[in-house]
């Protein structure tokens, strides 16, 4: 019997060291960040301005960002009754990264911020300063760190395109 005992005291341990169980599945995705967008002037305020975006509210605070979805979207802003600025501009958003091992979580994604600011002389976004020649389509594109977008305008006026109508129109 003490033999017995002697061989259960040694093999017990044994055999319960080897039902270790190590769980190496990766954890859950990051949350994607958000896409953030908005209309903005420096010199002079637009005299109306217009894109297909839903996210924008019809008469949007100037200076205000309101969250989107990513995608392509169409744009205006007039500078005078007449003479206006058009393109497209592109919202990114980043993604969460993937989940680490034994179930840890993995990193958020980045929220992106796009403020168009339109000014009579072309856009700039907040960051860098565009000068664009009458009748060319410039297309701007950025992807470095934080600045991550993409844009195509060109100048236009009502003699030669039609004009959508405006979400927001200045107070004269």
């Amino acid at each position: 019997m003490k033999k017995l005992k002697w061989i259960a005291s040694m093999m017990l341990p044994l055999f319960f060291a080897s039902c270790i169980i190590v769980d190496n599945t990766p954890g859950p995705r990051g949350r994607d960040g958000l896409s953030f967008f908005g209309v903005d002037y420096e010199h002079q305020a637009p005299y109306s301005y217009w894109d297909n975006n839903s996210a924008v509210p019809y008469n949007p605070a100037l200076g205000h960002y309101y969250q989107t979805r990513p995608g392509v979207y169409n744009f205006e802003y007039f500078i005078n009754a007449y003479d206006y600025w058009y393109g497209t501009y592109e919202v990114w958003y980043n993604p969460g990264g993937p989940g680490g091992p034994h179930g840890e979580p993995g990193y958020d994604g980045r929220d992106e911020y796009l403020m168009l600011i339109c000014d009579p002389n072309g856009f700039h976004e907040h960051r860098d300063n565009y000068r664009i020649p009458d009748n060319e389509v410039l297309v701007i594109e950025k992807n470095e760190g934080t600045l991550n977008f993409k844009l195509t305008i060109q100048k236009g006026n009502i003699l030669t395109r039609t004009a959508q109508q405006p979400k927001y129109k200045r107070d004269s």
